[in-house]
């Protein structure tokens, strides 16, 4: 009577509707460990599938008793995995057809375990042959299950192309990519401006000049900031653009500045030589490369160009190919967005790892087509903003329990599509959250345990009537 009922309670969990707003915190806390649980009844079912093969086919002395317990353990794991695991999918952090997909798995795995304990004990009892075959039938249906869970499971984390991601281009049906001819690339446009983007721009552009110095043109290289020429055409010595970013580490006026990531050997020499030529914004690569003084810098950046312009026609393909173009690290989720196929979400992983201001760097090639982010919990500051900034497309933007003071909010005025900004649980003040009465588009802002004054939100209430404030806790994604 116990397995019925066990069978029936499983297929009736996807009944239960994830909470609208917040579950309790108690269901947080213990569906985290779904990930942690899962891997033990994982190893035991096929463990015992392995068990069942060698004491039939190499006549391993293995008693069916040890197989027994160990059955008995994998689907005690299972039932408490997938329990840990709807608790997880009832807080709603996890939506979208990856996730249904997984949890039918769940269900599925489940409930095959069930069926292949109880069919263990019919041929334990019976020790008939009949019996034993249903038996290790379903058990490798079990296993076959347990496979398509684990790989949604990782699809979750991981990003749809994990296990094809490397696959051989003579197995996939990915077209042949071409990159920009060589006679086209440019020093300066395709790679000085590369990583002046990457490590000094975020400081020095239009909204935020620090020291009066906007490096987000060649004329402004050229018009300089506060004291020293920031650009000498023909001598790098003389141009402080040289000269500050090859200053030690420990002094002041190094750039980029301490916590930021610093140019590279090859770069301050591909620089060098750039503006010793004459910082001729039209020098090709094709003739740099000619030149055996910078040749093996060059050389090197060529492939990274390579990868650069890959990458950037891959935002014409469609988004499952965009998602497997950057999806290669760890501390990230890049999915669909399953408001809009044609989007992707960027969500921090679970289990959560550090995300900080460089790592928005590897997504890059997708800003265009981002829809929605959250970046809750992570480590990202205000100099995040420069790159949020350029994600066009994006709707959505959820901030709770950053380390951002708004700042940089600025930077999110030109995003026309921009509906909702979640600002809770941020030290978010009041004279930076004006920033958000230039959002022309925003529908709704979500401010549940900041320090905002009631005068400021009442100031942004009467000049954005439009405007949804909420001082609740919003929901999360």
């Amino acid at each position: 009577m116990v397995f019925p009922i066990l069978g029936i309670a499983v297929f009736l969990l996807p009944l239960v509707d994830p909470a609208e707003q917040f579950a309790p915190g108690l269901v947080y806390f213990i569906g985290r460990f779904h990930p942690l649980v899962i891997h033990f009844p994982v190893v035991l079912v096929f463990l015992a599938l392995m068990f069942e093969i060698f004491r039939s086919y190499f006549k391993w002395d293995i008693s069916s008793r040890t197989i027994g317990v160990i059955l008995v353990l994998g689907l005690t794991g299972s039932i408490i995995s997938l329990s840990m695991g709807f608790m997880l999918y009832y807080t709603g952090e996890y939506t979208g057809d990856i996730m249904a997909q997984h949890l039918w798995g769940g269900i599925t795995f489940t409930y095959a375990t069930i069926v292949s304990f109880y069919l263990f004990l019919s041929w334990y009892k019976s020790r008939s042959i009949t019996d034993y075959r249903y038996y290790v039938s379903i058990l490798l249906v079990t296993n076959a299950l347990l496979i398509y869970t684990s790989h949604q499971g990782g699809s979750l984390t991981h990003g749809r192309e994990y296990l094809t991601e490397y696959m051989p281009r003579y197995l996939s049906n990915e077209e042949e990519l071409q990159p920009k001819p060589l006679d086209e690339l440019l020093v300066y446009d395709d790679v000085i401006v590369s990583f002046l983007d990457k490590k000094c721009m975020s400081c020095h552009n239009e909204n935020k000049a620090k020291g009066d110095l906007i490096m987000t043109s060649y004329q402004g290289l050229l018009n300089g900031g506060k004291g020293d020429a920031t650009l000498i055409p023909g001598s790098s010595q003389k141009s402080a653009l040289y000269h500050r970013v090859t200053l030690p580490p420990d002094e002041k006026k190094h750039m980029p500045p301490d916590g930021k990531t610093p140019l590279t050997a090859e770069e301050i020499k591909l620089l060098s030589y750039w503006i010793d030529k004459g910082a001729n914004p039209e020098l090709t690569v094709q003739e740099a490369v000619l030149d055996m003084e910078i040749q093996p810098v060059i050389q090197d950046f060529l492939v990274e160009l390579k990868n650069r312009e890959l990458n950037r026609l891959k935002q014409k393909q469609s988004a499952e190919k965009l998602i497997q173009s950057v999806s290669q690290r760890s501390n990230f989720l890049l999915q669909i967005d399953p408001q809009d196929e044609s989007g992707l979400a960027l969500s921090m992983t679970f289990p959560s790892t550090v995300f900080e201001d460089n790592d928005l760097l590897n997504v890059q090639p997708v800003f265009s087509n981002i829809t929605k982010a959250s970046f809750i919990g992570s480590n990202i500051t205000d100099d995040s903003f420069y790159h949020i900034g350029q994600m066009t497309a994006l709707r959505e933007l959820y901030l709770q329990q950053t380390k951002i003071n708004g700042n940089g909010l600025i930077y999110l005025s030109k995003l026309s599509n921009l509906k909702l900004l979640d600002l809770s649980k941020t030290e978010i003040s009041n004279g930076h959250l004006l920033h958000v009465l230039k959002f022309s588009s925003l529908q709704d802002l979500y401010l549940n345990e900041t320090s905002i004054s009631e005068e400021i939100i009442e100031a942004i209430r009467s000049n954005q009537p439009g405007l949804n404030l909420h001082l609740a806790r919003g929901s999360l994604f």
